[in-house]
Formats: C-alpha cells, sequence, structure tokens
C-alpha cells in the first residue's frame, strides 16, 4: 500500500525521502511493524477521536505491535450496512444511518410501510423543511450526499458532473460521519442544498481548527524528544525501527496541519 496516501507531498520531498532511507537501513521487518505504520497510514487529524488514536499509535510504535488491527478500522460505519450501527459504541454510526433514512425519506426511497427501527421522525421533519421541494439537481445532489456517506463509490462517481453546482459537489465528498464537526458540517450542508448554495467555511474532511492545531504542534515536539532518544539510545537493537515509525508519525501530523517547520533531526 502507499503508506504516504493519507498526506499531499510534492514529488520528491525531502523529509520522505530521509525517512524512507531510514526504512532501506533497517532491513527486514516483520509483519507486525507494518501494522503499526499501517495504523499511521490511516490516522486523520480530522477525527473526532484524533487524540486517542495518537495515543494509541505511540503505545503500538513502544511495543512495535499495534493496538488494534488496522483492516478493522471502519468496521462498524454505516458503509457496512444499516446494522453496522449495531456494533458501535459511539453513537456516530446510529446518528449518521438516522441521517441516511431521514434524507432517503424525502428522496422517497425507503421501503414503505414500517419505519426501520431507531428512526427519528423529528429529525426527519427538520431535513426535509431544509431540503424543501424537489427538483433534479437537487436530487442529483441528495443521492450524492447518500452515496458519500454510505461509500458507494461506483454511483458516487456516476452521480459528479461537476458545473455550476462543482463547490457544492466538492463540499458533499468531504462530508463523514467520523469528522469532529459532524452532525454540524451535515447539517449545515443539507440546508445548502436545500437553498442550491455552496457553504461559507466549510469544515469537512481533512479540515483542523485552531485547537487543533495546538494540540498537534505540542505533541510533534514530543515526538520529536522521542524519535531522538529512540535514534541516540541504539543499544537497544529495536529502537532505530521505532525511531522510524516516530518519523512517520511526525511526518504525517505534520503535513496534516501544514506545518511547514522541519522538526525532524536525522
Amino acid at each position: 500500500m502507499d503508506y504516504w496516501q493519507n498526506i499531499e507531498i510534492p514529488p520528491n520531498d525531502p523529509e520522505i525521502i530521509r525517512i524512507n532511507e531510514m526504512e532501506k537501513r533497517l532491513g527486514y521487518l516483520p509483519k507486525t511493524v507494518y501494522k503499526v505504520r499501517e495504523l499511521i497510514t490511516r490516522h486523520e487529524v480530522c477525527h473526532f477521536k484524533f487524540r486517542h488514536h495518537i495515543e494509541k499509535i505511540k503505545s503500538s510504535i513502544s511495543i512495535l505491535k499495534p493496538y488494534y488491527a488496522p483492516e478493522k478500522i471502519g468496521s462498524n460505519h454505516i458503509q457496512h450496512g444499516e446494522n453496522a450501527w449495531k456494533q458501535d459504541a459511539t453513537g456516530k454510526s446510529l446518528l449518521g444511518q438516522q441521517y441516511v433514512w431521514a434524507i432517503k425519506k424525502w428522496l422517497d426511497d425507503l421501503p414503505s410501510g414500517e419505519n426501520p427501527q431507531k428512526y427519528d421522525e423529528a429529525l426527519a421533519k427538520t431535513i426535509h423543511q431544509w431540503l424543501g421541494d424537489k427538483n433534479d439537481e437537487k436530487v442529483r445532489l441528495v443521492q450524492l450526499l447518500i452515496s458519500r456517506m454510505t461509500w458507494d463509490w461506483p454511483l458516487f462517481e456516476k452521480l459528479q458532473v461537476k458545473g455550476e453546482f462543482e463547490k457544492l459537489e466538492w463540499q458533499i465528498s468531504r462530508i463523514d460521519i467520523c469528522h469532529f464537526d459532524f452532525p454540524n458540517n451535515l447539517d449545515l450542508l443539507l440546508r445548502g442544498i436545500g437553498q442550491m448554495t455552496a457553504i461559507d467555511n466549510w469544515k469537512g474532511c481533512g479540515s483542523f481548527n485552531s485547537e487543533i492545531v495546538e494540540f498537534i504542534k505540542k505533541e510533534l515536539l514530543l515526538l520529536s524528544d522521542r524519535m531522538k532518544y529512540y535514534s541516540d539510545n541504539k543499544t537497544n537493537t529495536e529502537n532505530p525501527i521505532r525511531a522510524w515509525l516516530t518519523a512517520c508519525l511526525i511526518k504525517t501530523l505534520k503535513e496534516q496541519i501544514g506545518e511547514k517547520q522541519p522538526l525532524i533531526e536525522f
């Protein structure tokens, strides 16, 4: 897999080159180490549990084993069907599914008869007021939103036309139930679709606020000290591996908040 796929970097980024060189010098690495590396690839600062995830990744680096199987991340997301919320302890999946049901109701896309378990009538009424009357373009945008929220990527690609509503389409593409500002950002987006107008000051996937930036900058300093410790204490033969993984985490967090200052000493 592309271990840098969760950040945007220019070609021949010098820090990436150095970090990749660190990896090459390590030689053979067990699968558990690459599972830890995959956890870093899956990290996003816009996730509502990003602080918890960083702590777990740091612990995983310390023991060189993943705290959680990377392939199971997102297993309770609504992309896995209408019953995925039953296994989710955070309540995010249930709330996301309730929004999906309510939006489908506006589309007349729910089976007739009894509503699903946990269907929220009050939420549905509010959403229907926000969306207002139907027209072809509004219906398309709402279908695009549903496909994005449920990760139906073939349908999502098919429904994009850009043109007049390209900015609103882009905002739809950045919505997800795991975002720190969900469901506030979804409420704004539904109002925007109802008015066929993009939202100002949009907070979607990949976004961050001043509180997140402040936390990450402090964390980067701590991680830099930890990497220096691992690099300087090579009597433990596993410390170079920990130094490489820590460098990967530093680079990932740094890029995700747009920090430009070099924070890694090689």
